[in-house]
């Protein structure tokens, strides 16, 4: 019985743990922000503008890398791809925690870092896990889509415990290592391409997990048609809904920490609230993932930013600073819809798109979460700056929430079209 059920494993699970392990580090790397930017003001005297904006510039650094590393990861296979990353990683938070002057975290982690971030995101995620489950991606796109708050729940805390025992800098020297190694060594062992052609279901005959790692990665598939996906309006659509879904929750994801603070709450309670945020999401976007592929990714991408509307506007009006109701609220309505964006949208392009084409295509809608990534915080900030608090930067989430919505049921329009034309 135990080798019968061996048999019917194939190396997509392993591809599945590989995946969750990454998106865990990104979890942590994006997750940990808004517990070191007071800290980070605090050290270095700047506005909040200023000090988000390092933030910021990763995502746009990310925004500007995507492409590129979408088109290499189709070329080169992860394999080669996520080490360079962990190296990338390693090197811009140890060299951010030796900064001097805010300025130079621009370049150690903006840039360096960055550009680790960005390739072990979920946009990489999709390209390299949904080609092995073609039938049930929604569902574990959603169960590997978990690592993501799983990161947040067990970094985001420590983060808050680090930073506030042993300084940032030490914080940010221990954080680096430990990301690194999650990255480099099981992804330069144990990552592998999904045969040309595979399937989930039985008839597609798939290899068996215990089946020994070839020595060399497996040639890469022919290069994809660049100017096909830069002319798809369907593709576009999707960037788009990546942009609006995503500046809506950088808005809030840099600055959440200092907006509870601000609130009155303490340093470790609004952290302690950020993990537990990224514990409920945990389990739910497994759930979310499978509503997806049972009632189709518009109709759940629909409720769920809808969700997130709510919770942010509930949060800015309720929270006192005293009660833990509001905190529980926002914890119960963000944490169910926490990510749903990126999951949802990766689900949708691995719909419309071919799997020897989907690490360009995901590269240029991860484009679009970099340009939020740089955009959020920023705009954030500077509503903060000029109004002294962060009613206007909320609310203003709230309505780019529920744009992304529309332009989401756009692209399922035309990519529909686009398959019924001749």
């Amino acid at each position: 019985m135990l080798l019968a059920a061996r048999s019917r494993l194939h190396y997509g699970w392993a591809i599945f743990v590989l995946s969750l392990g990454n998106l865990t580090v990104e979890g942590g790397t994006k997750n940990s922000e808004a517990v070191y930017f007071n800290a980070l003001r605090d050290a270095f005297g700047r506005s909040a503008t200023y000090t988000s904006a390092v933030f910021s510039l990763a995502g746009l650094i990310g925004a500007i890398s995507a492409p590129l590393l979408g088109i290499l990861l189709d070329r080169w296979g992860a394999r080669i791809l996520f080490p360079l990353a962990g190296l990338c990683i390693l090197f811009g938070w140890w060299a951010s925690s030796f900064a001097t002057d805010l300025w130079q975290m621009f370049i150690f982690y903006g840039i360096f870092a960055g550009i680790g971030h960005t390739a072990i995101s979920s946009f990489s995620m999709t390209a390299t896990l949904a080609p092995w489950f073609p039938r049930t991606r929604g569902r574990m796109l959603g169960l590997a889509d978990s690592g993501n708050p799983l990161g947040q729940a067990i970094f985001a805390p420590l983060a808050g415990v680090l930073t506030s025992n042993l300084g940032w800098q030490w914080a940010y020297r221990i954080f680096g290592v430990i990301f690194a190694t999650l990255i480099a060594i099981p992804n330069g062992l144990l990552q592998r391409r999904a045969p040309e052609g595979f399937g989930d279901s039985p008839a597609s005959h798939p290899p068996p997990l215990a089946a020994s790692e070839p020595s060399a990665p497996a040639p890469p598939p022919a290069s994809p048609s660049l100017g096909g996906v830069v002319h798809d309006p369907a593709m576009w659509l999707l960037v788009l809904t990546r942009i609006t879904g995503s500046v809506c929750t950088q808005m809030v994801r840099v600055h959440q920490v200092a907006f509870f603070v601000l609130a009155g709450y303490s340093l470790q309670t609004a952290a302690n609230t950020l993990g537990l945020l990224g514990a409920v999401s945990l389990f739910a976007r497994p759930l979310v993932g499978l509503a997806t592929d049972r009632w189709g990714r518009e109709s759940v991408y629909t409720i769920g930013m809808s969700v997130y509307a709510a919770a942010v506007l509930l949060v800015l009006w309720l929270g006192d600073g005293e009660s833990w109701w509001p905190l529980a609220l926002y914890i119960a309505l963000a944490g169910v819809t926490d990510g749903i964006s990126g999951l949802i949208v990766g689900a949708k392009a691995a719909d419309l798109f071919p799997a020897e084409s989907l690490g360009t295509v995901m590269g240029f809608v991860e484009m679009g979460r970099g340009a939020a990534i740089f955009l959020g915080p920023i705009i954030a900030g500077l509503l903060f700056d000029v109004q002294g608090n962060y009613v206007q930067a909320f609310i203003l989430s709230a309505a780019l929430s529920l744009a992304s919505i529309c332009t989401m049921w756009a692209a399922d329009f035309i990519g529909r079209r686009r398959r019924h034309l001749p």
